[in-house]
């Protein structure tokens, strides 16, 4: 009998060409609530889940499931030990999303230091404000940036930024070997240094109970007053109320968003300042990225499901 997998939402078909022989795989025409999920989900040996919460509750509905895959790099909506108690795979995306990331969160710094969406705003209200010396934007060429989160996308952005004239230096609490900080023309500093010395600080690690509020209130106040934050990550590693308020009393210059504290709902205080950008979580939101991201959790869930190990599998132990 050929093992079953729920997809939580509509995606192209050439995603699930490949395994049709193989798997009887139900997609949907709509997404998926939970509580539909729920109500099916103990038929299903594997789960393609967007947007849905791996939890406990979930768990104890899929009686039958193997494998589970979040198509994202991020995986914080699945309760990750749960699964792993009960010897549930989980999947991840974590190679597709690189670039197309990677690119939005430069493309963020590029745009918040040299005030594009404001001076765009002006211009579609019928202004022309071309003050002879502006001290609300700041010059690429020759501004540091501090990368916290030296992976895979904080390592794009790098390379991504260097090519506009910045110095970069990084953070990690895993410090790269040497030979790739020469390969990379990155210092390493601590995050204190980083945060009170760089000019652009751009966000770029996972989401864990050890990186709630890492960007908080006493972080503002240490960082410089002509500083940057890009946080393309995700939302929770920012207090998003002192973030307003570091912002609303100036002490920082401005901020670029595209990840929120409480999704889909920023805090609408951010709507009323003209130094932030803001994006709703769309970093990876170019066609050929997402559809590479379906096929690289399509793949981690079907070699599960094969009894095969996966290089994207989040919860390696389960395997030994």
């Amino acid at each position: 009998m050929k093992k079953k997998i729920l997809v939580t939402y509509c995606v192209p078909e050439i995603v699930f060409e490949p395994y049709k022989d193989e798997f009887d795989i139900t997609v949907p025409d709509r997404l998926l609530t939970r509580d539909d999920v729920l109500a099916c989900i103990g038929e299903y040996d594997g789960l393609f889940a967007l947007g849905q919460r791996l939890d406990k509750e979930m768990l104890d509905a899929a009686k039958n499931l193997k494998a589970a895959a979040n198509n994202g790099v991020g995986y914080d909506n699945f309760d990750v030990k749960e699964a792993t108690k009960r010897g549930v795979a989980v999947i991840n995306t974590p190679t597709a999303v690189t670039e197309a990331t990677a690119e939005h969160a430069a493309t963020l710094a590029l745009a918040v230091m040299r005030g594009i969406v404001r001076y765009d705003k002006q211009v579609r209200a019928g202004g022309w404000e071309r003050e002879r010396y502006p001290d609300h934007n700041s010059q690429i060429y020759g501004s540091t940036v501090g990368i916290v989160g030296f992976g895979r996308i904080g390592k794009r952005v790098c390379k991504k930024l260097q090519g506009f004239g910045m110095e970069v230096m990084y953070y990690d609490p895993y410090r790269a070997a040497p030979e790739v900080e020469e390969e990379y023309g990155v210092r390493y500093v601590e995050l204190d240094e980083l945060i009170r010395t760089a000019e652009v600080i751009t966000l770029h690690m996972p989401y864990t109970p050890e990186n709630h509020h890492l960007i908080n209130a006493e972080t503002f106040d240490k960082m410089r007053k002509d500083a940057y934050l890009v946080n393309a990550a995700r939302g929770a590693v920012v207090d998003e109320a002192a973030l307003i308020e570091a912002l609303r009393e100036h002490k920082i210059k401005g901020a670029a968003l595209d990840v929120f504290e409480h999704e889909p709902h920023p805090m609408p205080e951010l709507f009323e300042l003209d130094n932030v950008i803001l994006t709703p979580h769309i970093a990876s939101a170019v066609y050929k990225t997402r559809i590479g991201m379906a096929k690289e959790a399509m793949e981690g869930l079907t070699k599960a499901l094969r009894g095969e190990k996966p290089y994207n599998l989040v919860n390696p132990e389960i395997w030994s």
